[in-house]
């Protein structure tokens, strides 16, 4: 398979290249510095582009109301809307990336049950909750959705966690606890650290992507969370970790977020394989090789 990352020089793009070269497929990346908005139609063509994968993004969560002319509406909204413009016409398939934050806080307090250190829920949200984004970047990434929509070879996948092995400047919360960790740090957490979360491993979300592109899936929403054996709380991940001190408590927090897999289980024969508490080592001993 030919695959074009856009956006492929990020925290998640670099790992989905390293996944993809090792199962032998043809890697491409596009990223800042060559612009998305220089990409043509001939280019697609010249490569031989078989999937696109758009994982560019500029977050601002700032801000709740839409803001016009923004560098996030330019590269969610107006970046998107040029994928879907120079793939019209193609049998190229385009796997559009997208966020839990296309929801609001979905959990109260009776939605899950509390132990000593963790929220649990009692259900997974699956693809048939409507989106109702609270923030600027939410709203972005759900119209790039709709763009998504509008090319007859597209798909949606919504992440809540992803992560990688990977060191990275950009990586999400995974990767910041475990550096704080690595670094002996302080280790801050929102609320009561009890909310959950799923994590899900880079490869995993590789092995979806292969399997969307073999069935020729066309226009579905999938939604990819690391599954019941990766569902852990904040301070269930931190103690995997292996940290001993006290975590400071900040803030108010939510009671936790996860996704249910049944769609792409039932359609793709998907299912997440990867651990989170197997990978925390391997994560850690990157990061100590950058000291």
């Amino acid at each position: 398979m030919r695959i074009l990352l856009v956006g492929g020089a990020g925290y998640l793009g670099q790992g989905l290249a390293g996944y993809f070269r090792k199962k032998k497929h043809t890697v491409m990346i596009w990223d800042q510095k060559e612009d998305l908005f220089r990409l043509t139609p001939r280019g697609l063509a010249s490569k031989r582009v078989e999937l696109l994968v758009n994982l560019s993004l500029c977050h601002s969560r700032q801000h709740a109301r839409y803001q016009l002319e923004s560098p996030a509406e330019a590269v969610n909204v107006f970046g998107a809307r040029h994928l879907a413009k120079i793939l019209q016409g193609t049998e190229i398939m385009w796997i559009q990336i997208s966020t839990r934050e296309v929801f609001p806080a979905i959990y109260r307090r009776e939605d899950v049950v509390e132990t000593r250190d963790a929220y649990r829920p009692k259900f997974l949200i699956g693809e048939d909750q409507a989106p109702h984004p609270q923030n600027f970047y939410g709203k972005t990434k759900l119209m790039a959705e709709f763009f998504a929509e509008s090319h007859a070879w597209g798909n949606v996948i919504r992440l809540t966690s992803p992560y990688t092995d990977d060191d990275h400047p950009m990586g999400g919360w995974v990767l910041r606890i475990l550096k704080n960790i690595a670094e002996g740090k302080p280790v801050t957490l929102s609320g009561t650290g009890k909310q959950f979360r799923d994590p899900l491993h880079v490869d995993d979300l590789g092995r979806l992507m292969e399997k969307i592109f073999a069935k020729k899936i066309q226009g579905e929403i999938f939604h990819a969370g690391g599954g019941q054996e990766n569902i852990l709380s904040l301070r269930q991940f931190v103690a995997a970790a292996g940290h001993a001190g006290e975590s400071q408590l900040q803030g108010s927090g939510d009671f936790g977020f996860g996704f249910s897999n049944e769609k792409a289980r039932r359609l793709c024969k998907w299912n997440p394989k990867i651990e989170i508490r197997k990978k925390i080592p391997i994560i850690l001993a990157n990061i100590h090789k950058h000291f």
